[in-house]
């Protein structure tokens, strides 16, 4: 559904206007009107009949640029009634669209779960409001951001919009609104216009207090209007723990008290179902005093939500009913239109250490699933380079002789969730792999890695989520998705215990030299080690050398755990995130490396000392080839601290990364570049 994909916050709805109208059928003389309102009119231009369905959604636009390159937003609208609306964009890879028609890539900015020992207890419980999201574009200076034509009161949302679902299902951002706007358009494009004298419009600012809707109503007074609404969900109206209003399957809702538009579905033998009439409340204009206003809304689960799910079956009732009330005549023949909406595509060239980062970055592999990444990694390796892998799952390659023996290692997995059990109504339990806050990966789309391929799924919004009061959900309340309604279903899907979950992601340039993707940590590690590698002539090297690819190091080091009880090597130097307190939300107490400013030394972590005389070392050889170098400190550990314990000495090799362990990584491609030149000179001349 591409009006999924189109933004269209209340008051902005520029983008979803136009896909709406590039799908128009031909004959549809659509017009604009100064609010923003899109109007189609059939027969005369008093029509009798009036059907609406909104264009807009709730949503943010930018309220302030600051000199450090960061956005502020202001939240729009107050249709959403639960408090972790907000909290549902922290975290997030979104898009700001400009007045040029581009979508520009970004995130919002979230706590580092390494830099957070110590915090404030109320700090870690409270929910995230406006005041907490900053946007990140990857640009360091308010300059940079108004080149790039971006300016107060553009909107942003999210870039993970929708996914079908099993059982004909759809999940996405205000799907129930998308989806009336969609059953209007499927309407007039497999009608007979010449059937009915009536009048269509998709209104502007719907959630904001219906002005788009006041604006028509200024200009005609129908007998009668039949709106295609949102369902209204309120703590007055008993919400249940899901979020839902209907049943799927069963037909659009209809008031219990419009007994005139159940008859004429009955009449017609169109599904329907009726709710309590507050869950369709619509104050009128105060010019339609008099008129009969119809309301309609669909089924839906996860209400206010980014996975607001909904039934495409109920869809196609809605638009039968529709049908029924205008009168109109079904085509012989449907109409259709070309999309113009205009996409701006990331087509900046990429250098060669990007591309194999990108190559890695959209690979999926939760520790313990490694095997794709491993297999990636293992085509990407040299002709020359002969990688082992062992009984664990790691992967190495040992070359050159003499010399100091020593260890490069970087590992392959992400954090990410587990399936323990599908349970009796078809949704799944899961259990964490790895650290990371639950909150940023809730209630948005999810793949289920299955033996027969990826499964589409969502990750639950907590239970009873328009009631929450604390920043993170309870991790055993977490559950899957998929659209199934029992065991039976989910089983068929060929989804099993044991699989593995991961948030929807791809590699994404930002502006200048950052990029973001889900498992920066450790892909840019390993692309290091990959793009080093290539770099390095085996028969010119005086040192006996080894780089590593392992398994299992965010649930505790276990495939460095293998190795170093098999090979104990003087130095190892772990490629990983230094997490960087170079953002807009973490405290700078420490951790400050500055992205753009170089590779790291890692001098320190919650896991290992590096002897200072070798910090000095690395530091003397980076001089030596200008390599750009910070030495630091920084919360978590490496793999290099599985081999301390047979003597070996950690000296950890980084790049500056933000939002850790988080579905927006960001980093820089000089500190990778810097990177690779670093691991490239110790393995020569350390």
């Amino acid at each position: 559904m591409r009006l999924v994909r189109a933004a269209g916050v209340s008051g902005f709805e520029g983008e979803i206007r136009e896909e709406i109208k590039s799908q128009l059928p031909a004959w549809a003389q659509a017009r604009v009107d100064e609010i923003g309102n899109l109007i189609v009119t059939l027969g005369s231009q008093n029509p009798r009949t009036l059907i609406a369905a909104p264009l807009d959604e709730d949503g943010h636009v930018i309220s302030g640029i600051t000199n450090e390159g960061y956005l502020r937003v202001h939240r729009v609208t107050s249709g959403a009634s639960h408090r972790l609306f907000d909290q549902f964009h922290y975290g997030q890879p979104v898009v700001i669209s400009n007045r040029r028609g581009e979508k520009i890539p970004a995130v919002t900015a979230t706590l580092s779960t390494h830099l957070q020992r110590g915090a404030a207890q109320g700090e870690m419980e409270r929910i995230r409001t406006l005041d907490d999201l900053w946007v990140d574009l990857g640009a360091q200076s308010k300059e940079e951001v108004e080149r790039l034509g971006i300016r107060n009161l553009d909107p942003v949302t999210l870039r993970e919009r929708g996914q079908f679902l099993a059982n004909n299902r759809f999940s996405g951002a205000a799907m129930q609104a998308r989806a009336a706007a969609f059953a209007l358009v499927e309407l007039l494009r497999t009608s007979d216009p010449a059937s009915t004298d009536s009048m269509f419009v998709w209104t502007a600012q719907s959630q904001f207090g219906a002005r788009g809707l006041a604006r028509i109503a200024q200009q005609i007074k129908p007998d009668r209007v039949l709106l295609l609404s949102r369902t209204v969900m309120t703590p007055a109206n008993s919400i249940d723990a899901r979020g839902s209003a209907g049943q799927f399957g069963a037909g659009s809702l209809i008031a219990a008290a419009n007994t005139e538009l159940k008859a004429l579905a009955d009449q017609n033998q169109i599904p329907a179902q009726t709710v309590s009439d507050s869950r369709l409340q619509f104050r009128p204009p105060a010019d339609w005093q008099g008129v009969k206003i119809h309301t309609l809304s669909l089924p839906v689960l996860f209400a206010q939500t980014p996975v607001e799910t909904i039934d495409l079956g109920d869809v196609e009732s809605m638009i039968r009913l529709t049908r029924a009330f205008t009168g109109l005549k079904q085509a012989a023949s449907p109409s259709t239109g070309a999309s113009s909406t205009r996409v701006v595509a990331d087509d900046k060239p990429a250098t060669d250490a990007f591309d194999i980062l990108r190559e890695l970055i959209e690979v999926h592999g939760v520790s313990g699933h490694e095997a794709p990444v491993r297999e990636r990694i293992r085509k990407l390796l040299p002709a020359w380079a002969a990688a082992q892998t062992d009984a664990k799952g790691n992967l190495s390659v040992t070359f050159g002789k003499g010399g100091k023996e020593m260890l490069f290692v970087a590992h392959m997995d992400e954090v990410g969730y587990e399936i323990t059990s599908i349970r009796e109504d078809g949704t799944a339990s899961v259990r964490k792999r790895g650290g990371f806050f639950d909150s940023v990966y809730e209630a948005h789309p999810a793949i289920v890695h299955t033996a027969g391929g990826p499964v589409n799924a969502v990750i639950a919004p907590r239970p009873n989520y328009f009631q929450a009061d604390r920043f993170q959900p309870v991790q055993d309340t977490l559950y899957i998705y998929f659209g199934s309604d029992s065991k039976q279903q989910t089983d068929a899907l060929g989804v099993k215990a044991g699989d593995s979950v991961t948030v929807r992601k791809e590699f994404s340039r930002l502006a200048g030299n950052r990029a973001t993707g889900r498992s920066m940590d450790d892909r840019v590690g390993s692309a290091a080690l990959i793009a080093a590698l290539r770099a390095i002539d085996p028969n010119k090297l005086n040192n006996r050398v080894t780089f590593a690819w392992v398994v299992e190091e965010e649930v505790g080091l276990n495939g460095a755990g293998f190795m170093a009880e098999r090979f104990h090597p003087p130095y190892v130097f772990a490629v990983d995130t230094f997490v960087s307190s170079d953002s807009p939300v973490d405290s700078q107490r420490m951790a400050f490396a500055r992205l753009g400013s170089g590779a790291v030394s890692r001098a320190m972590d919650n896991a290992s000392i590096t002897p200072a005389a070798l910090v000095d070392r690395i530091a003397m050889i980076a001089r030596k080839r200008s390599i750009p170098l910070y030495i630091g400190t920084t919360g978590g550990g490496t793999d290099g601290s599985a081999f301390t314990r047979f003597g070996s000495i950690s000296l950890p090799l980084s790049w500056p990364g933000r939002y850790s362990h988080s579905p927006v990584e960001v980093m820089d491609r000089r500190d990778m570049e810097s990177l690779i030149q670093l691991i490239t000179a110790l393995a020569q001349e350390f």
